[in-house]
């Protein structure tokens, strides 16, 4: 049997419609558990970092990452900085070296950032002051 140009053209629009099919619906009660969900998800990930992997790295790596200070490559630095907030967020900057700390501190190639310059100030001036 053949088949003329016109008619070929019709069958292909008339499978192809019906073939559509939507892929997010736009029903408010799903966008609501959907909010509803990614709300769950941000409040959850402040108590645990789990999509970063980094808690996975265990102490003694994090303190060798960032106690070794020599170096200006960019990646050593990046690495040193997640490794420094890594000890940050699990309030562990007690068990850095006073020595990095104060390369931390004093930054002076700018390498580090106002915040962890600040966090190693902070940790200098506890480990400094006076007991009375």
């Amino acid at each position: 049997m053949a088949w003329s140009v016109g008619e070929r053209k019709g069958e292909t629009k008339r499978t192809a419609a019906s073939k559509l099919a939507e892929l997010r619906p736009s029903d408010n009660d799903s966008s609501q558990e959907t909010a509803d969900q990614e709300k769950l998800k941000s409040e959850s990930a402040k108590e645990r970092d789990l999509a970063s992997g980094m808690e996975m790295l265990e102490m003694d790596f994090l303190l060798s990452v960032v106690e070794k200070t020599k170096g200006d490559d960019k990646n050593d630095v990046a690495m040193r900085k997640l490794s420094f907030n890594e000890l940050l967020r699990r309030e562990q900057q007690k068990h850095i070296d006073s020595k990095a700390l104060t390369v931390y501190a004093v930054d002076e190639d700018n390498l580090y950032g106002k915040d962890i310059q600040c966090e190693a100030m902070k940790e200098l001036t506890k480990r400094t002051t006076h007991k009375s």
